[in-house]
């Protein structure tokens, strides 16, 4: 009896083993995170500030992918995960006695509930993929536009929930103070290239290739005995979850947390990310959250006015959203698949599922 040899692919005419080039599919993303977070951290105080924002906006963009790349089902209500992720670090952060304070009617138990930092962030994540569980028993059974409006309506009922629930919260319209700021921008960094690690080992398993081959054609997926709803719910849990993390990381630089943060633009920006990047692969992820990040930051410095030589150069308020719109177009138009993305064959099966 005789084994068949290890799969084998070509790079530049350098013959490899499969396992190896899979490898290079996960370091060349945390290389690539490393080595830009190191540079932008000695750029000036202002670009290392917006750099801890650009890693909890890859974390949750990651997320994203790890369920609409796999999937192919768009959602709009990923920002509800990012939403119960910073709402239940905050909650288990805040010294009791601020919170007695600015959130009298809170739940007893959670009145008096605390963690340390990092424990609160994988109760985080643990919750928030809860959440992600139980609304995808329901949501995972939908395709196309009406998956889209229903994920758009779970971000608005968490929303809702999280401004008026008084005993999980403050009142409407108050934030959550006192937050502690426990994470600097090192402990930020290994979070969020675990998160890419994370991510990269879900897209390896058995029941992301069957998702992905579900996504490739829907119809026929279930004729081969793929369970298309429960490999979406598994991709959904472990993406929500991967979004309570981002989350717990963004309100600890935001050092502040309101249920209105959690709305249409910050759901905007990070789709914005995605689709600039390249929605089928992680390192599509990797690459538009960074880029946009980098952009959003560059603009942000032109809002506020950007001396260059002995002029001032300004932008209105509101520019970086509409470039962020345009940008989005064009790439829609002319490159759908994304700046990473590799335009699918007729007869081919797309790259992107072998990732």
């Amino acid at each position: 009896m005789t084994t068949s040899p290890a799969p084998r692919r070509r790079f530049t005419g350098i013959t490899i083993p499969e396992p190896l080039a899979r490898l290079w599919t996960l370091a060349v993303p945390l290389l690539v995170v490393w080595v830009v977070s190191l540079a932008t951290s000695f750029v000036s105080q202002t670009a290392a500030i917006d750099l801890g924002y650009a890693l909890a906006n890859l974390i949750i963009v990651v997320a994203m992918w790890t369920f609409i790349g796999n999937s192919g089902v768009l959602s709009f209500g990923h920002i509800a995960f990012v939403a119960v992720g910073a709402w239940t670090l905050s909650l288990l952060t805040i010294p009791p006695n601020i919170k007695s304070a600015i959130m009298p009617d809170l739940f007893p138990f959670l009145a008096q509930a605390s963690a340390s930092p990092f424990v609160a962030l994988l109760i985080a994540a643990l919750v928030a993929g809860l959440v992600a569980l139980l609304s995808g028993l329901a949501l995972m059974r939908l395709n196309g536009l009406e998956a889209g409006i229903a994920t758009f309506a779970l971000l608005m009922l968490v929303v809702q929930i999280l401004t008026y629930w008084k005993q999980i919260g403050p009142k409407a319209g108050q934030s959550m103070t006192g937050l502690p700021r426990s994470f600097d921008l090192q402990s930020i960094l290994f979070i969020a290239l675990a998160v890419i690690a994370l991510a990269w080992l879900y897209g390896q398993s058995r029941s992301a290739r069957m998702l992905r081959a579900s996504r490739d054609n829907v119809q026929a997926a279930p004729a081969s005995g793929i369970r298309v709803t429960l490999h979406r719910l598994i991709a959904f849990t472990v993406s929500g979850a991967l979004a309570g993390i981002g989350g717990a990381v963004w309100v600890q630089l935001n050092g502040v947390a309101q249920a209105s943060q959690f709305s249409l633009d910050f759901t905007f920006t990070t789709i914005a990310m995605l689709v600039v990047g390249g929605m089928l692969s992680m390192w599509g992820a990797v690459v538009g959250a960074l880029a946009i990040s980098a952009l959003s930051h560059v603009l942000g410095l032109f809002e506020k006015g950007l001396q260059l030589g002995d002029v001032v150069v300004s932008l209105p308020s509101g520019s970086r959203l509409i470039t962020l719109g345009a940008i989005m177009v064009i790439i829609l138009i002319f490159r759908p698949s994304g700046i990473t993305g590799v335009e699918r064959r007729p007869g081919r099966s797309s790259p992107a599922s072998l990732r």
